[in-house]
């Protein structure tokens, strides 16, 4: 092996472990903001916005320990990734602690329930990331990580809204009526839904096909985000 490919080497291995290091400091650094937002409630504030943002960093982050990193872009990727994790960390800070304690939200459904947004809107956010990526500069690994991230996150909001339909019958005695909220859900998860569905002929080549997965999953974050900050 020459000095130059070794040096290459070397780089790429320094880079890598950078990269892994600071996904795993601010895993723990996140998850540790969230043990002291629930020893400080007296209920585990899932409905709140502080929550949700901390819960969508977690679950962005957890998801990059599945990827072994295997190349510059996969190290750019979790760069990237845990970038916007520290973006939402530090916006949930400047936010008013969560002091919610309704009776109501004791319930396992409606946990449940509030949980599947942060952990759908995390996985989306890396999924999204991904396919940006893999639009420019093509790297199979990523795009089939991507594909499941989508596929995870579309299961989980699907699974909140499951969990939410039960709440509701239990608290009051009906399931979700026609209404906002409901009509903000069913158009989510059919965006989530259209990531799969995407005709292959509307795009001019793989690039382009990426650049629309993209842009779907980077429009549900934007909506998911907007609808609980705004």
């Amino acid at each position: 092996m020459s000095d130059i490919s070794f040096k290459q080497a070397k780089e790429f291995e320094q880079g890598s472990l950078a990269a892994r290091l600071a996904n795993i400091v601010l895993l723990a650094l996140a998850v540790m903001t969230l043990a002291l937002i629930n020893a400080n409630s007296l209920l585990f504030p899932s409905s709140s916005v502080t929550i949700y943002l901390v819960v969508s960093a977690i679950v962005s982050l957890v998801s990059l320990c599945g990827l072994s990193i295997q190349s510059r872009l996969q190290a750019n990727y979790v760069w990237a990734v845990c970038f916007i994790a520290l973006l939402l960390l530090g916006y949930s800070q400047t936010l008013e602690p969560p002091t919610g304690d309704s009776a109501m939200l004791t319930s396992l459904w409606a946990q449940l329930f509030f949980l599947s947004r942060p952990i759908a809107l995390g996985l989306a956010i890396a999924a999204c990331l991904g396919y940006l990526l893999h639009a420019f500069w093509r790297d199979t690994r990523l795009e089939s990580h991507s594909h499941l991230l989508s596929l995870l996150a579309g299961t989980a909001f699907l699974g909140g809204e499951i969990a939410g339909s039960y709440w509701a019958f239990i608290g009051w005695g009906r399931s979700w009526s026609w209404s906002g909220h409901f009509f903000f859900s069913a158009l989510t998860y059919l965006l989530f839904i259209l990531v799969f569905h995407l005709p292959k002929a509307w795009f001019p080549n793989g690039k382009g096909l990426a650049m629309g997965k993209a842009a779907v999953l980077g429009f549900i974050c934007i909506l998911m985000l907007g609808y609980r900050l705004l």
